[in-house]
Order: C-alpha cells, then sequence, then structure tokens
C-alpha cells in the first residue's frame, strides 16, 4: 500500500467523525427555537440576542467552514462527494 492509500484509507474514519461532529452541530443549533429578533425584519437591528447569536454562529460554522472541508476530505479521499451528513 503506498502513502497515498494509506492516507486515503485513514481520512475515511475522520470523515465519519466530522459528519458525526456536523449531525451535533445541526441538532443544537435547531434545538434553540428563533426568537422574534430573527424572525422578524425590523428586529434585526442592533446586537443579537443569545438565541440568535447561538443559531447563527452553529449555522455559519457548519455551512462555511465545516462542510468544506468535509467535501475537501471526501474528494482527496477519492470518493465522490454527493453529500455531507
Amino acid at each position: 500500500m503506498t502513502a497515498v492509500e494509506l492516507a486515503r484509507n485513514q481520512l475515511g474514519p475522520v470523515i465519519e467523525s466530522l459528519r458525526a461532529i456536523r449531525s451535533r452541530l445541526v441538532e443544537i443549533q435547531e434545538s434553540v427555537p428563533p426568537t422574534r429578533q430573527e424572525t422578524s425584519p425590523e428586529d434585526l437591528e442592533g446586537e443579537p440576542d443569545p438565541p440568535t447569536e447561538i443559531r447563527a454562529i452553529l449555522g455559519n460554522a457548519v455551512r462555511d467552514r465545516l462542510d468544506p472541508l468535509i467535501l475537501d476530505l471526501i474528494t482527496v479521499a477519492g470518493d465522490r462527494p454527493d453529500r455531507i451528513s
């Protein structure tokens, strides 16, 4: 087995762990109900309330950081990036 093949094989469990983390973060985000500040355009001014901040940070982390990382690892592992979760 070459070093590249070995690295690709080792990425499988890492990808599965990241998928589990992604799933847990989404569950946490969904467990915090949106507040009026998040659902009402006129209430979006100013600092976000704690629930809105938590939902936004988790959503951004998954969408902007974790999803691209998972897709990149799937690609480099030689799999088809047809799904993230």
